[in-house]
């Protein structure tokens, strides 16, 4: 996922804007303390639809009237913008092109547009991000629960008082259920499984209620009385049918006990037809088609959704190959003059803007096509769950017709009123001494067949691998740190560093593991520049990693607030009391920091984003050459984001 943010902007009612300029790689903003530093980390989550606004109250939340992100989404730009808190928090969701100038930006801009809810706008976004898993239900508590862009900023910002903690890595773990949701949902946002996969084990959970339902029923409903009535209830409806008789079907159990052994007699005085049992078989046989309909239907809408998922994603293959042919081709000058003559070829011109307009419906018809390429494994999930409802249906019933057709039409061996009457009474005292009895049909098909789907759908799961790859990416995240802490300022009780992060057993922990196999957890060891530095190490290894995921949704933006301060004083006028050994430990942190962020995009071919604030300016560093090329801007002597 190639993801950057190119600009934070900000204007007040007035139109007047304060622009933040960002690139791909390192940017650095330094400044004293109080200049707006520290907050444009709250105005990054504040539109990433923060369910709150966590902005510093004062001279920024005075000024401002609009925040915006300027984001550029696999070479696509996006507006991402956010009124105030105190003007209600609309936002808004714009598409520009490649060449989009942040610069150029006004207010004018959002005058003409409507402003959006947070939640729309968050899909919006989650889509252009990839993110499409929409359904995690694994278990009862977890229904409808979505992946969330709001649990990847866990892993993009390191707020200041959280990248020196000894008792907290992630932003925001201090809330259980946000911390569960964003450890659950590693797995989509390191690009290891989608929601085929989630699907498929709602699948398997709903296949193993049923199965215990069933095992249920062949060992325990036996007792019940509602599956006893069940059973029983028919054979009663087709004993009064056909004597001609009306039947309560709301009887309750006991009293259809007691009707048993004082069922009407057939009177052999009366002439009996078969015209109620006929009404009775027909009423069935309309049942049946009417599930056959909705069964038909259903088929049709699922072959229609497979067949659009399948449609979309070859034209969206095609229009994608017909874009880059379009970049070859594009038209580059306005104006052509014969060699020869001298004259203006206007013919040349026309078809340079014919091919223009052409290019130009080909991105419209990439956007359109884009939302047929969704992944449709949660609806094929829900139809064929509604498919398994209707063939339990129709079984049901099938029994019940045959039972009409071999016993009471048909059957040539039954020939008068009578025999029927007799046979359809023997029926019910029969059931009822099972009843008594216990005995009832067993469902060993079933249950046969039920184990069999599940055990299809299970070698799907085990397809993707999850419990391997989370230990592959567990070893990555630990050899990564590792190497990373070679050049960070760690005690020497703790090197050489073996850094642990629990990723498998889903806890999230961080430690350092002696060779004694003792654990020393984070909340564990002393001194801050331990702490900074295991943030550090941490989450660029989680940067790394992602970068090295081909379908990974997560943003490749990094965001450290106030790095060096474990060594640096927030006072410029104390910097003279830093020592040698301080201003070495920092430089290593930047350099290590330089390093690693190039180092992912050569080997990656993606260059992250990692912004980082801070109150040093990079003069006293070694590596003071290459601070200044990153810095994007320098609030000091009045200087300042507002």
């Amino acid at each position: 996922m190639k993801s950057y943010i190119k600009a934070i902007i900000i204007f007040n009612k007035n139109g007047e804007k304060r622009l933040v300029p960002l690139k791909q790689g390192v940017n650095i903003i330094t400044g004293e303390s109080k200049t707006g530093k520290s907050a444009l980390v709250e105005i990054i989550d504040y539109c990433l639809c923060s369910a709150r606004c966590t902005i510093p109250k004062g001279k920024i939340t005075d000024f401002s009237y609009i925040y915006s992100l300027i984001m550029n989404i696999n070479d696509d730009i996006y507006i991402i913008a956010r009124r105030s808190w105190e003007t209600g928090g609309k936002m808004y969701f714009s598409k520009e092109n490649i060449d989009f100038d942040e610069n150029t930006l006004s207010l004018n801009y959002f005058t003409s547009k409507n402003g959006s809810n947070c939640k729309d706008v968050q899909l919006e976004l989650e889509s252009a991000l990839g993110l499409s898993v929409t359904n995690l239900a694994t278990g009862e508590n977890l229904k409808n629960k979505k992946a969330s862009l709001r649990n990847m900023v866990s892993y993009l910002f390191q707020h200041q008082n959280l990248i020196a903690s000894k008792f907290a890595l992630f932003y925001r773990f201090s809330d259980y259920y946000k911390r569960k949701d964003v450890i659950d949902q590693f797995p989509v946002f390191a690009g290891i499984v989608n929601q085929e996969y989630y699907s498929d084990l709602i699948t398997v959970s709903d296949l193993e209620k049923k199965l215990k339902q069933q095992i249920k029923k062949q060992d325990d409903d036996i007792k019940s009385k509602g599956y006893i009535r069940e059973n029983l209830l028919p054979l009663f409806e087709d004993y009064y049918a056909l004597l001609g008789l009306e039947f309560n079907k709301e009887l309750k159990l006991e009293e259809l006990l007691i009707t048993a052994s004082n069922l009407p007699e057939f009177d052999e005085k009366k002439l009996i037809n078969n015209e109620t049992i006929i009404e009775r078989y027909n009423n069935l046989n309309k049942q049946l088609e009417e599930l056959e309909n909705k069964e038909r239907n259903i088929i049709l809408t699922k072959k229609k959704i497979e067949k659009t998922s399948v449609t979309g994603n070859d034209l969206n293959d095609e229009l994608k190959k017909l874009e880059q042919k379009t970049n070859i081709a594009s038209v580059e000058v306005s104006k052509y003059i014969c060699p020869i003559c001298g004259q203006n070829c206007e013919e040349i011109s026309k078809k340079d803007f014919e091919i223009q307009k052409a290019i130009e419906w080909l991105k419209k018809e990439l956007v359109v096509t884009k939302k047929y390429t969704v992944d449709f494994s949660e609806d094929i999930r829900k139809l064929n769950r509604e498919l398994s409802k209707i063939k339990t249906e129709k079984e049901t019933i099938r029994d019940q017709l045959d039972t009409i057709e071999k016993k009471y039409i048909t059957l040539k061996e039954v020939i008068s009123t009578k025999e029927k009457v007799d046979y359809a009474k023997t029926r019910i005292k029969l059931h009822v001494e099972m009843i008594d009895s216990g005995i009832f049909k067993t469902k060993a098909e079933d249950l046969k067949q039920i184990r069999e789907q599940i055990s299809e759908i299970r070698k799907k799961i085990q397809q993707f691998k999850v419990k391997e790859k989370l230990n592959e990416a567990q070893s990555f995240l630990s050899k990564n740190m590792n190497s990373l802490a070679k050049t960070l300022d760690f005690e020497d009780e703790f090197l050489p560093a073996n850094l642990r992060f629990d990723l498998v057993d889903g806890t999230f922990d961080m430690y350092q593991k002696q060779r004694n196999g003792e654990k020393i957890h984070l909340y564990e060891m002393g001194s801050g520049a331990n702490w900074v530095s295991c943030h550090i190490a941490l989450f660029l290894s989680f940067l790394r990693y992602f970068a090295t995921q081909d379908n990974s949704p997560m943003p490749l933006i990094m965001f450290f607030d106030q790095p060096s301060q474990v060594y640096f004083p927030q006072s410029d006028d104390n910097l003279d009391k830093v020592t040698q050994k301080d201003i070495e430990a920092v430089d290593n942190m930047y350099t290590t920091i330089f390093n690693e962020i190039n180092s992912i995009g050569e080997d990656t071919g993606i260059l992250p984003q990692i912004i980082i604030v801070d109150h040093v300016d990079g003069k006293k560093l070694l590596c003071k050459e290459e601070f200044e090329k990153y810095v994007r801007c320098e609030w000091r002597n009045g200087e300042a984001l507002i």
